[in-house]
């Protein structure tokens, strides 16, 4: 048997289709795969004199984005926190900086313990940052080599998905000039996987209908212009005084769920009565919601919205096993 590794994420082509096999083709070869989804989450939150209010929601809400990791998912999270301060001093002077994460537990996972009260504080991440918000470049700095070996050590992960959410009711005063320049230096980091890099925005968008205040009077041009060039850019703006500020979290988590943790992508077309799916010793059902279907279109196995995860042990991965088979 041979045995291929999925990755997390789709392939930089996703719409190419790979037609299903036919059970009575020749059998050439059984595949197993091995689900081990990934995804480091960057926050990047203004710590302005404005945002107060703002952070304090966030802080409030933080459980109903975890909840949908933890319930919804084998996803493997990372979570870090990056203020717009870019000023100087950092976490050994009086305020964070820099693209240091912030907070006495920096990286919280799966694995934390507390993990939704270590985050709630951590999102307070204070209103006496630069009044100059910079978004951009704390992304930059954070996953610099520097960063990445010292202070951010433990967050990165080169496997994983990268998903980066901006906070600000400002726009980008970064010297990044051009959003293109934050999205080439993301696809180098991830070595030219452009699925690998997703983006939201919990901003006052330029369309804004809530008369929400802007800190600098500006539309957010520059943030807008890079949400739109990241794969999931369809969707991923919030309004930062939305009133519905926690279903609109939870759905960002479930959106990020959708698309990094809920489905494999198959290395061969199968022969459709020859797959099975197992989270750890169990075997889930063919079935839209509690377990698993198949998409003809992507070769994709797309694992439903309510398995119930905690089923198996803590750490139990979920494999497909197929047949593939030769098209005459």
């Amino acid at each position: 048997m041979l045995v291929a590794v999925a990755t997390s994420c789709s392939p930089d082509t996703p719409e190419a289709y790979l037609a299903p096999v036919a059970s009575e083709e020749k059998v050439i070869q059984d595949n197993t795969q091995v689900f081990d989804p990934k995804v480091d989450i960057l926050f990047v939150v203004d710590n302005s004199g404005s945002m107060g209010a703002h952070q304090g929601n966030l802080s409030r809400n933080v459980a109903k984005f975890t909840s949908i990791f933890t319930k919804s998912s084998v996803l493997d999270y990372n979570i870090g926190i990056v203020t717009t301060d870019m000023s100087g001093g950092g976490w050994g002077s009086s305020r964070a900086c820099c693209g240091q994460l912030v907070g006495s537990t920096r990286v919280v996972n799966k694995n934390t313990l507390n993990a939704d009260v270590i985050l709630a504080r951590n999102f307070l991440v204070g209103t006496s940052g630069s009044a100059t918000e910079a978004v951009f470049d704390p992304v930059a700095a954070a996953l610099n080599p520097t960063n990445l070996a010292g202070w951010n050590s433990g967050f990165y992960r080169q496997d994983a998905s990268l998903v980066v959410i901006f906070m600000t009711d400002a726009e980008d005063q970064s010297d990044y000039e051009n959003p293109q320049s934050l999205y080439n230096f993301l696809l180098n980091l991830k070595k030219g996987k452009a699925s690998s890099i997703l983006a939201f925005g919990v901003i006052v968008p330029t369309k804004d209908t809530m008369s929400c205040a802007r800190d600098d009077g500006r539309t957010p041009a520059k943030i807008e212009r890079f949400l739109g060039m990241v794969q999931n850019s369809k969707n991923n703006i919030m309004n930062i005084c939305d009133p519905d500020y926690g279903t609109r979290l939870a759905n960002m988590a479930k959106d990020i769920v959708d698309k990094v943790g809920n489905i494999i992508y198959l290395d061969r077309a199968p022969a459709l009565d020859s797959i099975h799916v197992f989270y750890g010793s169990a075997e889930l059902p063919e079935d839209f919601e509690t377990g698993w279907s198949f998409d003809p279109k992507k070769n994709a196995i797309v694992l439903g919205s309510k398995i119930n995860w905690s089923s198996q042990p803590s750490g139990s991965r979920v494999k497909v096993s197929y047949t593939a088979a030769k098209f005459d």
